[in-house]
């Protein structure tokens, strides 16, 4: 139950494209004067090593953020990647930050954060990388849980992040009730769902191929005021079996989200993409 691990997936494309949009969207949030209430239900570590025999076992970095590291970046994507030069204080590209890091550096003082997470080792180092933060409390605790005890935030401003490994199928259930009861609870918070765009051919997990399109389809009803899906694929679907891309469903998003991520979107197709049918898609409507 708590084998996953996000080090070994740390920078990949599905980084890329999660981080990029957390970041403009913490942004977006510090436009206003009043505080918000940043939660994410599966937190991680927070910074990962890719120098890291875990980060290299896969060395999926290298087919992401090391992909574009040297390269001209779009001008949307500079709030996202100038945070990880921060980080690693020079050119050299030897640590990522997960989205509780890259949140984290947008909020202001006002601004609070409460990340969880379960796997035991991932909880030590998540500690221990914010325990010198004021404004971020770490609990081991069950994300969702954990989350419908929060809500409605004080501040009465929300920014949720939600992330599971998805190694079991019922956890794409577990995320659409969790949803409902959030918008029930409240109803103006800022929702981002993170999920993988998977093609498997064997028996056993082919019941997962098609869980995440059901998700999304019950999310974009389940009650928000307007829902933006977000999907980049690095190959075609049915190229090779796997995980060929992932996207993004936000309930509630920014009012520009959709127009900033089109301006970096064609930039990470051409990077990123490893065959002729990478792509990406945009689809925005309101509630």
């Amino acid at each position: 139950m708590l084998s996953y691990r996000h080090g070994f997936h740390a920078g990949n494309h599905a980084d890329v494209l999660k981080h990029w949009l957390c970041v403009l969207t913490a942004q977006y949030m510090g436009q206003k004067d009043k505080p918000f209430l940043y939660v994410d239900t599966h937190a991680g570590a927070g910074v990962f090593s890719l120098k890291s025999s875990i980060a290299n076992k896969t060395a999926e970095f290298e087919g992401g953020i090391k992909a574009i590291w040297d390269k001209k970046i779009p001008s949307a994507m500079m709030p996202y990647t100038d945070l990880i030069k921060q980080l690693n204080g020079s050119s050299n590209l030897k640590l990522y930050p997960g989205s509780p890091w890259f949140v984290n550096e947008c909020l202001r003082s006002q601004d609070k954060a409460r990340l969880f997470e379960l796997h035991p080792q991932d909880y030590v180092l998540l500690k221990k990388n914010f325990d010198d933060k004021r404004n971020v409390k770490v609990e081991k605790q069950d994300g969702f849980a954990g989350l419908k005890a929060l809500l409605p935030p004080t501040s009465k401003r929300a920014m949720v992040v939600i992330d599971p490994p998805y190694e079991q199928a019922h956890e794409y259930k577990l995320v659409v009730a969790s949803l409902k009861d959030s918008i029930k609870r409240f109803a103006n918070g800022v929702y981002i769902v993170w999920y993988p765009l998977i093609n498997r051919t064997d028996s056993l997990t082919d019941n997962k191929k098609d869980m995440a399109q059901t998700m999304v389809r019950q999310l974009s009803l389940a009650g928000g005021k307007s829902f933006l899906d977000v999907r980049l694929w690095v190959r075609g679907e049915n190229e090779a079996p796997g995980m060929y891309g992932s996207g993004m469903a936000v309930i509630n998003p920014p009012w520009n989200l959709a127009k900033q991520l089109e301006e970096g979107l064609p930039f990470l197709v051409k990077s990123l993409g490893t065959t002729a049918e990478a792509g990406y898609s945009v689809n925005y409507q309101e509630g």
